[in-house]
Parts: structure tokens; C-alpha cells; sequence
């Protein structure tokens, strides 16, 4: 677990994916902190899917969205796929407005994200 004042991020290990639980805010002072989480979840000797959970996100900078275009393409080079979990709000406008919609896969719960035809 890593913390600041402003982010929280969590491994959790779940069955066919690496799942990483982030709560707080997501912006240029707070990005380096996911990026390393996210570079150790993609170090990790695994082909399962890449959860990022930003449920509890309440606030996500261009610099977040940046990291999730980053490692969408890192994933994807590696043989995996990365899983952003949105269900509304701030990060969920942010990936609409910026049409990232349109090339991550977001998903509004954790049970949508880990379904057969994810």
C-alpha cells in the first residue's frame, strides 16, 4: 500500500486479475505515486487482465489521464489488457470528455470488468 495525502492506492490480489484499488485524487503532485503501482502490477509475471479501480477517485487530472493512455498501450504491448473501473463522476467525465472512452475499456463495476466477454 502506498499513501499520501491525497491518494491511496492498494494492491489486491484476485482470482484472474491484478486488481489495484485507488481512492483520492489523481493529478500532476499524485500521478508518480500511481505510476509506480502501475509499473509494479505490469512487472508482475502474470497474462491475467490489469484492474485499476478508480471508483474512489474523486478528481482526475490530464496527468492521470495521460497514465491511463500510457499504460493502456504498455499493457496491451506486454499481452495484456488494462480494466478501468469507473462508475460515474469526476474520472468518468474526464475519460467521456477526453473520448478516451473510446480506446480504454471502462467498466462501471468490478463484476463487469472480470465477465466472460470483457
Amino acid at each position: 500500500m502506498s499513501t499520501s495525502d491525497l491518494l491511496t492506492v492498494e494492491f489486491a490480489d484476485h482470482p484472474g486479475a491484478t486488481l489495484l484499488h485507488v481512492r483520492g485524487e489523481i493529478d500532476m503532485g499524485t500521478a508518480p505515486i500511481l505510476r509506480q503501482h502501475l509499473e509494479d502490477a505490469l512487472a508482475r509475471a502474470s497474462d491475467n487482465p490489469l484492474l485499476l479501480d478508480l471508483t474512489a477517485v474523486g478528481f482526475l487530472a490530464s496527468a492521470g489521464l495521460a497514465l491511463l493512455v500510457e499504460f493502456h498501450t504498455r499493457a496491451r504491448d506486454t499481452g495484456r489488457v488494462l480494466r478501468v473501473l469507473a462508475d460515474g463522476g469526476a474520472v468518468l467525465r474526464a475519460i467521456q470528455i477526453s473520448s478516451l472512452d473510446n480506446v480504454l475499456e471502462v467498466h462501471p463495476t468490478l463484476a463487469a470488468a472480470l465477465a466472460p466477454d470483457s
